[in-house]
């Protein structure tokens, strides 16, 4: 929890307006992956989300 917090922290402080696009993406995955590792339930949640639709 306390990686999560500092990750969260450290993109707040350096601001959003600074960072290429693809830095930001980088970034917030890296989060939500964090996210994932607490709670394996909010991965599996987040896969119907992310799967295409046929």
């Amino acid at each position: 929890m306390a990686r999560l917090t500092q990750a969260i922290d450290d993109l707040a402080a350096e601001g959003l307006q600074g960072l290429p696009p693809e830095t930001l993406v980088e970034r917030v995955a890296g989060i939500w992956s964090l996210v994932e590792g607490i709670d394996p339930e909010i991965a599996r949640r987040r896969t119907r989300y992310t799967t295409p639709e046929s």
